[in-house]
């Protein structure tokens, strides 16, 4: 499907409370309003992508053509300053003949908005195709920001039978996302023809939206798309860029993949360094690189014989290693290639840390006293191997039940785990605070050995709860 993006409006009441350059350019998050809507779509499936463009649009293109990429075709809209209708009439001619997705470039939303948008447009082809047009609607009123500007509309059903800024009653609020076809394209230049006094182009009255909105719902030819699930902001001041930053990043940062120690003390240090990222050029890969640069050090430490530096690196390193997948998320920037680097190099440094506390566990051997136990050389290096064997267990093992059992989701050990076998601090994120707190303690040899034996608990624990489970199920 064909997305239109409407970036023609100045945003006065925006720059005039928080600044900054035309309201398309404005920053969330570390992406303009414009490329984020752009990056929207692009996720609800949309492959072309139409802009149309008015206040300051050369700026405004030359800015960011090159980093929407292929697929976007630019309109400029000469009549901007008359309305949102005004602007999407200037796109007309590229339109017509088949349904287009419609969103604004000042509205963020969460992608699974479009998504819905995109499924209605495919369920009710027929009578689009025939004339009327959808209209995500938001009867979550609670749930709305700034509920006094929004846009008001009250159904009878699934059709919208009125829509309006001071409507009263009403049940529902536009949420800004139209899936139009020439059924909305003709209403719109019918209403510019009232405005115009007859002249579809000539310039005129205020020609907006909501004006052609209202004609077909006189027709009973606007119909609603409730909205169940997803949030959405407009966003016209800086308190309102505030609230989509918030649940930008509340979205970014919760991951249904965690485990104990990842949900209660990681993340909530990974969202601090998220906070103060997200508005950084600070790419993904650039911080997946850098909690494996962490985890080298980590390994270093230990290997000197600093046990409890290398336990506070490791711990580091494990917080770190949250934040390239938020940051991706939070710029809806997920990438195979991304998190295949990570998988990697989370597998590498494993292993470096293994390397680590074993050379660190010799050097503690060599000058222990004659009274305390001090491994020989023999010992560590068998337990480092059965450490090596058992870490990269527990994130196959997931990937694998996720795979067999069919599941669409990553698996979640405090969900998808008996809870025999969730506390066991195994995975990736409960192995660092282990040997965190016994690197603290100067004991990189126990670390070791807490290493092998952990990992390989959690392995053989969900070898017996996954050959049950999916043998039950065939």
């Amino acid at each position: 499907m064909r997305a239109v993006i409407l970036a023609a409006g100045e945003g006065s009441r925006l720059r005039a409370s928080a600044g900054g350059p035309p309201k398309p350019l404005f920053p969330v998050c570390g992406l303009t309003l414009l490329e984020r809507a752009a990056r929207c779509a692009r996720a609800a499936g949309c492959e072309e992508i139409v802009v149309v463009t008015g206040y300051e649009g050369e700026r405004v293109r030359a800015r960011l053509a090159p980093r929407l990429g292929p697929g976007v075709r630019w309109v400029h809209a000469p009549e901007w300053r008359r309305g949102n209708g005004a602007s999407l009439l200037a796109a007309a001619g590229r339109l017509r003949g088949a349904p287009f997705l419609l969103l604004m470039a000042d509205h963020v939303l969460d992608p699974e908005v479009l998504r819905r948008a995109t499924a209605a447009a495919a369920e009710r082809r027929s009578e689009l195709d025939s004339g009327a047009a959808l209209l995500l609607v938001d009867a979550r009123l609670q749930e709305v920001h700034d509920l006094a500007e929004a846009t008001r509309v009250r159904r009878e059903g699934e059709v919208v039978t009125a829509i309006g800024k001071g409507l009263e009653p009403f049940d529902a609020v536009d949420a800004g996302v139209f899936v139009g076809g020439d059924g909305l394209l003709d209403a719109l230049e019918e209403a510019a023809r009232a405005a115009d006094g007859g002249d579809a182009r000539a310039g005129g009255d205020a020609l907006t939206l909501t004006a052609a909105a209202a004609r077909l719902a006189a027709r009973g030819r606007l119909l609603a798309v409730p909205l169940e699930r997803g949030w959405w902001v407009d966003v016209d001041d800086a308190a309102a860029a505030r609230a989509a930053r918030e649940r930008l990043l509340a979205q970014a940062t919760a991951s249904g993949g965690d485990g104990p120690v990842a949900r209660h003390l990681n993340r909530p240090l990974s969202r601090l360094v998220t906070r103060v990222l997200s508005g950084t050029r600070a790419t993904p890969d650039a911080v997946t690189a850098a909690a494996f640069v962490l985890m080298l050090l980590a390994a270093a430490a230990f290997a000197a014989g600093h046990p409890a530096l290398g336990g506070l690196l490791a711990q580091a390193a494990s917080v770190v290693d949250g934040v390239d997948g938020e940051l991706a998320r939070l710029r809806l920037s997920q990438r195979p290639a991304g998190a295949f680097l990570d998988t990697v190099l989370d597998r590498y440094a494993d292993a470096a840390l293994v390397m680590g506390l074993a050379a660190g566990a010799l050097r503690e051997a060599q000058g222990a006293a004659a009274w305390v136990y001090a491994p020989g050389a023999a010992v560590v290096v068998w337990t480092a191997l059965a450490a090596l064997a058992g870490m990269p267990l527990s994130a196959l093992m997931k990937d694998r039940l996720r795979l067999l059992s069919g599941a669409d989701r990553r698996y979640n050990p405090l969900a998808d785990d008996p809870a025999w076998l969730r506390w066991i601090p195994a995975n990736r994120d409960g192995r660092c605070l282990v040997v965190c707190i016994l690197g603290l303690l100067g004991a990189p040899w126990a670390a070791l050995a807490a290493l092998a034996l952990l990992t390989h608990a959690l392995a053989l624990g969900r070898l017996v709860w996954g050959y049950r489970t999916l043998d039950a199920h065939d």
